[in-house]
């Protein structure tokens, strides 16, 4: 587990690496468009791309760090066993879907390259080049969802409800996410004394 942590964090210092470097770009656009009247650079184009790549490979991380969309509400009012089912019912939903993300990805890049496709603009780039990039991300998350998958299966199979849940299940967040936590399970003790009369 710690090695898949290691490199999803490298995977998200890239993500922010390519964010910086699109932000440069369109400030250098932006500058030399006011001096020069001219944008040297070709930002907008440029950060389109390096947008693709920064959520492809700033999927694993978010991933990792189980900082992903949940339907948390369902999956709180659940306990022990059945969250632990649910937590890996999802990651083990996630790889097929992230797999064929990836699939597709690189079945497009190599359809341009075949291709010889290039963009629509004066720059004129060859569109296999930032494709390849995306794919590279897309495929990189797609390895992480399915070492997540097995590592929380083994874990269920084990009888490891606590780490089924570092692994795949919900972050405590602490402070609001806290304090959801409580009303939940307030909401929760309600109902059952409802019930009980």
């Amino acid at each position: 587990m710690t090695l898949i942590i290691r490199l999803s964090r490298w995977s998200a210092w890239i993500a922010g690496i390519l964010v910086l470097a699109a932000g440069l770009l369109i400030a250098g656009d932006v500058i030399a468009r006011n001096i020069w009247s001219t944008s040297p650079f070709y930002s907008f184009e440029i950060s389109r791309y390096l947008f693709g790549a920064t959520v492809a490979f700033g999927l694993s991380f978010a991933l990792v760090e189980r900082a992903h969309i949940r339907i948390d509400p369902l999956v709180k009012l659940t306990r022990g066993r059945l969250r632990s089912l649910m937590d890996v019912f999802a990651i083990l939903a996630t790889v097929p879907v992230a797999g064929a993300i990836a699939w597709y990805a690189w079945d497009l890049t190599i359809q341009s390259a075949e291709l010889g496709a290039i963009s629509n603009s004066p720059l004129g780039l060859q569109q296999w080049i930032p494709q390849a990039i995306w794919a590279a991300g897309m495929t990189w998350f797609a390895l992480i969802a399915a070492g997540l998958a097995v590592l929380a299966l083994v874990a269920l199979v084990r009888g490891r409800d606590a780490e089924v849940g570092r692994i795949a299940g919900l972050p405590d967040f602490g402070g609001e996410g806290a304090e959801v936590a409580h009303d939940l399970d307030a909401a929760r003790g309600d109902l059952q004394m409802e019930a009980a009369r």
